[in-house]
């Protein structure tokens, strides 16, 4: 009863949220936001944090959604893969999991519960059913984001990357922070809409909506596995120039 209980109360609260944004995307489009980026000539795909702690049920970091956003992923590493597309893997895991002891954890283990991401246990691994292929770059990080204290722009940057395809989990932090980010070193966010989940009712909407008005462009998967489909190889690819704002809203 509890599980029928909240499904509806999740109904619910999707078609009030889905008039909200209806007519907050009408706001924000006379006031000049949710522009587009676009997609660039020269993409990579990034999966965040979708390893066994946020794709298998049991664990504390547990997320919903996976019987979409698994198919979506594996969808979006064939087409990828199929041009030469990098695919990269983005995973959470801590070295110092006793906070008696100088941590790599910091103040955020105060919050939320990382001594769980313990990578001895398999937790931080990489869910099976996406397993990277020989070669491919998996990242292991602290912060919400992929970029701060790893390599991820430093590799996007030697491979001339213009473009990345964002998949997986938390809408409401990892993902989020690393779409900002990304926009923010200069890269194209493209966000598939079937391939990012979250815990709790509600939230991976409003940060959809709220990315897709500010941040990066929400696409649906059938749009970008079109679009890589369509890619010439990945090595015949240049990158694409950034567009001045009027270019942009023009285009």
């Amino acid at each position: 009863m509890a599980n029928e209980n909240y499904a509806a109360l999740e109904q619910e609260m999707e078609t009030v949220l889905e008039k909200i944004f209806e007519a907050g995307a009408k706001l924000y489009a006379e006031r000049g936001f949710k522009r587009r980026v676009g997609y660039g000539t020269r993409p990579a795909v990034i999966h965040i944090d979708m390893a066994n702690a946020w794709t298998r049920p049991g664990h504390p970091f547990s997320c919903e959604g996976m019987d979409t956003i698994i198919p979506a992923c594996q969808d979006l590493n064939a087409a990828a893969r199929a041009k030469g597309v990098p695919v990269i893997f983005i995973t959470t895991a801590y070295d110092v999991l006793d906070d008696s002891l100088a941590s790599d954890m910091g103040l955020w283990g105060q919050k939320i519960p990382l001594e769980t991401l313990d990578a001895s246990t398999g937790a931080a691994d990489i869910d099976s059913r996406i397993a990277p292929q020989e070669g491919e770059l998996v990242i292991k990080k602290k912060r919400a984001s992929a970029f701060p204290g790893t390599n991820l722009n430093q590799f996007l940057t030697a491979n001339r990357i213009d473009t990345l395809i964002v998949t997986g989990v938390t809408a409401t932090a990892c993902v989020r922070h690393t779409v900002e980010d990304a926009v923010a070193e200069g890269f194209r966010p493209i966000v598939v809409k079937e391939a990012v989940g979250d815990r709790v009712p509600g939230v991976v909407a409003y940060n959809l909506f709220d990315m897709d008005s500010k941040f990066g462009d929400v696409e649906p998967l059938e749009n970008v596995v079109n679009y890589l489909n369509e890619l010439p190889n990945f090595e015949d690819t240049v990158p694409t120039t950034t567009l001045s704002v009027k270019q942009a809203v023009t285009s």
